[in-house]
């Protein structure tokens, strides 16, 4: 087996596997014709019982009223291929009904298409408004005309013990920069254009941190964020609990494949939090844990000696693909939080149970945080929802 016979075996399973959301978005839009209020109050029903075992309101994860559409904004600032498939599944979900329970209603970048990014060509694909704004010509044109790299000027997350770190100054200046100036910029852009409220945010590929500058219209009701990320954020250290895996891209494999353990190499998807504050840079990736996928087994294969980047591209079809499906077939308003910390289990490297205080997550009728994410047994998990929905 070569490594394109691998990834035509990988894109065969992941196939099958966003089968089986399709079927269940299918029997509750189509079929029961429930509208996304009344799935939601099901789910609330259980939670009130729920919460009562945990001191802990549990909410809704997205926040929607009654009769308004549910938007979704898809943030990305390279190929889009991530984005692209997700608004496939909106496409798809079209053919079951015609009341999709989640809109798509914007693509936004931070590149344009001369400096490598997708947006304008994936906007035009599906006729969605495009909202964009050049980081680059942005800094030329407020900051600095003459930096050659104002991506790499504006840097602000450096590992804490790296002697190359700015001071805390510079630091503050640069992320002022990307989060009070261009993303307030970019944040009125979007509202001019949409005049509406998002209530889901999917990053796929987008290369700054959020911050709620960039929804500054509507502060009450800041957007849910989600994140596919290309490793197993189970893994915490002992002492810091701090995710063992977090990073960018391929990186973070890397990580796993150095740890030399792995069998097996999840995908995450994940609760993104607003970076406000300084203080908070140092927490990248630390969200709740919304869901996990199937992973990649790397063959044991001479003719197959797989690199971090090439397990990157097979985990986003087989763990990415089926991330991007929730929001379009209105499953993820299945996902409830708890308003308060509660223990939640994680794992250290070798696989002892570490308990952290964290937000969890209810999925229907059952809990699924840290180790117990849901989507590590998709038939299981879909079962529960089966018979928790249509008992």
């Amino acid at each position: 087996m070569n490594l394109e016979e691998f990834n035509s075996m990988i894109a065969e399973r992941s196939a099958e596997r966003i089968k089986l959301l399709h079927h269940l978005a299918k029997k509750i839009w189509s079929i029961r014709k429930w509208t996304p209020k009344e799935l939601q109050n099901k789910c609330m029903d259980a939670w009130d019982t729920l919460s009562s075992d945990i001191d802990s309101e549990i909410v809704p994860l997205i926040s929607f009223k009654e009769g308004i559409p549910i938007n979704n904004l898809i943030f990305g600032s390279g190929s889009f291929s991530t984005g692209n498939f997700q608004l496939e599944q909106f496409e798809r979900v079209k053919t079951y009904t015609k009341n999709l329970p989640v809109i798509p209603s914007g693509i936004i970048a931070n590149k344009s298409e001369e400096n490598g990014c997708n947006a304008s060509q994936i906007s035009n694909k599906f006729n969605l408004p495009l909202i964009e704004i050049d980081f680059n010509d942005w800094y030329h044109q407020f900051i600095d005309k003459h930096e050659e790299n104002p991506t790499k000027a504006t840097r602000y997350f450096y590992n804490l013990k790296d002697p190359k770190s700015p001071s805390l100054g510079e630091i503050t200046h640069r992320f002022n920069i990307r989060q009070d100036q261009f993303h307030k910029n970019l944040g009125e852009k979007i509202f001019s254009i949409t005049n509406s409220v998002a209530n889901i945010v999917s990053a796929r590929g987008y290369n700054f941190q959020f911050c709620s500058n960039i929804f500054k219209h509507q502060l009450n009701q800041l957007p849910h964020i989600n994140d596919t990320h290309p490793a197993d954020l189970s893994y915490i250290d002992k002492k810091t609990q701090e995710k063992l895996y977090a990073g960018w891209q391929s990186g973070a494999i890397q990580l796993m494949m150095d740890d030399k353990i792995h069998k097996t190499f999840h995908g995450s998807l994940i609760e993104v939090d607003f970076m406000d504050k300084i203080s908070q840079i140092n927490s990248l990736d630390e969200g709740a844990l919304l869901a996990f996928s199937e992973g990649v087994i790397p063959p044991i294969d001479n003719d197959i000696n797989m690199t971090a980047k090439d397990i990157q591209n097979a985990m986003k079809i087989i763990d990415d693909y089926l991330f991007c499906t929730l929001e379009p077939t209105g499953l993820i308003l299945l996902w409830g939080i708890t308003k308060k910390k509660v223990p939640v289990v994680y794992q250290a490297l070798n696989g002892d149970p570490i308990i952290v205080k964290q937000r969890a997550i209810i999925v229907g009728n059952k809990f699924h945080s840290g180790v117990n994410v849901w989507g590590k047994n998709l038939d299981e998990d879909i079962k529960e929802i089966y018979d928790f929905l249509f008992p």
